[in-house]
């Protein structure tokens, strides 16, 4: 069976993005404790949003997994290759050191499952987005429009004289509202009216508040990351913040200038408007969240925790610098996010167009076997494997290691290059190449540090290098290839004496 890649990066980009929004919520909970004014600062829950939105992106580009400084968890392939050549048994490291891992599909099968759940939910997310859209759109065509003498007469624009954007009225229990993004309206319900005058000014001057902030932009933009991202617990939590923010940050600046005594009539407003949301809109679509900036829309809870902050203390402090600070911090945390993304190596059937190794890349080398290059043995990367969408088949076989395990000569020869610029580049590294019997000579790459020199005799068992992390790699590891006569072949075949046989053969 052919296996596409896409479905594991997916989930390792997945992942990844689960542990960088979690990280900054933490972040961000801590400084909240630190700096309170935090809570009426949109930028850091709005950028923090975007940085999980950016990291699912970052991982998934072409060679970002190579920044990794974690090494890749062993995964083997899901299509058996032509050849079916032995596999590493992991010693000390699996119970038995016998279980089939070249066998288990599991987590590619996680993959594709993983992917189809995401594709559901954010399905399901951008249903929901238009469901409220709709419910918005049905409000707008049941209200009545005023303008002219009829805005002029209303309580709430006495006085006013700034220009205002589309004011709608409608004879139902929803809150007041600013809704819509290019074209924003301010939508008041009829009962509003039976509140004192100087309670309505407030009301709109809140909802006038978010038109002037643009605060209807960033509540589109969160909102619009919340289908995205919607896996992540830590991005709710985010919007959450955001809206909160939005509010705080209109009563602010809508009282800032006021006294206490207007102060007082604000949180009465948001108390009335409660009220009538609490006696009369049961069973009424309400519309929220996603398509529409609402006057005491955000609940019980909310709203005492708002009347608490208006009628005995002034609104939040500015923290000027956090939007700062948060714009500064986004290129780390996404920088981190990649450095520290999890790693899951794979194979893929080289079909189409990556072409399957030839028979003298995967041909048994007879005679004595080898010696293993390492005390313990651990397949991260298969000979012929292809890890990337389009890739090559693999030169070699990648063995995982601590940086610093010794490496030793699988067999005696002669050094010929002993090099930290292998072929003129740094790729592979810190390499040593050892010339053998027969035609055939072995490579070891990213070493940590050489301890034979070009035209040094080698006796199989003797400690050549250290391994590392030298090079274009995704953390510390051996990587081991060998020829025959020019021809690149599978290394297992040159160590059956060291090696078990974990796959069964047919």
């Amino acid at each position: 069976m052919t296996f596409s890649p896409f479905p594991l990066l997916f989930l390792q980009a997945s992942a990844t993005t689960f542990i960088t929004c979690s990280l900054a919520w933490a972040l961000l909970q801590l400084a909240r404790r630190r700096w309170p004014g935090l809570d009426a600062r949109r930028s850091p829950w709005l950028l923090a949003q975007l940085a999980g939105a950016l990291t699912l992106v970052l991982v998934m580009l072409p060679g970002s997994s190579q920044l990794s400084l974690f090494a890749a968890a062993p995964q083997a392939a899901n299509a058996a290759p032509a050849v079916h050549a032995p596999v590493f048994a992991v010693m000390d490291l699996l119970p038995g050191g016998a279980d089939d891992l070249a066998a288990d599909d599991s987590l590619p099968t996680l993959a594709w499952l993983w992917l189809a759940c995401y594709i559901a939910g954010g399905a399901w997310h951008a249903r929901r987005w238009q469901r409220v859209r709709r419910e918005l759109r049905a409000l707008a065509c049941l209200a009545e429009r005023l303008d002219g003498l009829a805005l002029q007469s209303h309580p709430a624009f006495a006085g006013h004289r700034a220009p205002l954007p589309p004011v709608l009225e409608i004879d139902a229990p929803v809150s007041p509202m600013l809704a819509g993004l290019l074209h924003p309206v301010l939508l008041l319900p009829r009962h509003m009216r039976d509140l004192p005058p100087a309670q309505q000014q407030l009301i709109v001057a809140h909802e006038l508040a978010h038109l002037q902030r643009r605060d209807h932009l960033w509540q589109h933009a969160g909102s619009l990351l919340q289908p995205v991202l919607w896996f992540v617990p830590a991005v709710h939590s985010f919007h959450e913040r955001l809206q909160w923010a939005l509010e705080l940050g209109c009563d602010r600046a809508v009282l800032s200038s006021r006294p206490d005594s207007e102060r007082r009539n604000y949180a009465a407003a948001l108390l009335a408007q409660l009220a009538v949301q609490v006696r009369e809109g049961t069973g009424l679509p309400q519309p929220m969240g996603p398509a529409s900036l609402a006057f005491g829309m955000r609940g019980g809870q909310a709203v005492a925790q708002r009347i608490c902050l208006i009628r005995d203390a002034r609104p939040a402090a500015h923290a000027p610098w956090a939007g700062v600070a948060a714009l500064l911090l986004l290129p780390g945390l996404c920088g981190a996010s990649v450095l520290l993304q999890p790693q899951f190596a794979w194979s893929q059937a080289a079909q189409g167009a990556s072409p399957a190794p030839s028979a003298a890349r995967t041909g048994a080398v007879t005679g004595t076997p080898w010696q293993a290059p390492l005390a313990t043995l651990r397949v991260t990367s298969e000979f012929g494997s292809v890890n990337r969408p389009g890739g090559k088949p693999h030169g070699g076989m990648d063995l995982g290691a601590a940086r610093g395990t010794p490496v030793m000569a699988p067999a005696a020869g002669r050094v010929t290059v002993s090099t930290d610029r292998y072929e003129g580049g740094a790729r592979y590294g810190k390499v040593v190449v050892i010339d053998h019997a027969d035609g055939s000579s072995s490579l070891y790459a990213h070493l940590d540090g050489r301890l034979v020199q070009a035209g040094d005799v080698v006796r199989a068992g003797q400690q050549i290098a250290l391994t590392g992390a030298t090079g274009k790699v995704t953390g510390p590891h051996l990587h081991f290839e060998v020829s025959r006569h020019g021809a690149q072949v599978d290394p297992q075949t040159l160590l059956g004496g060291t090696a078990q046989s974990r796959r069964p053969h047919n």
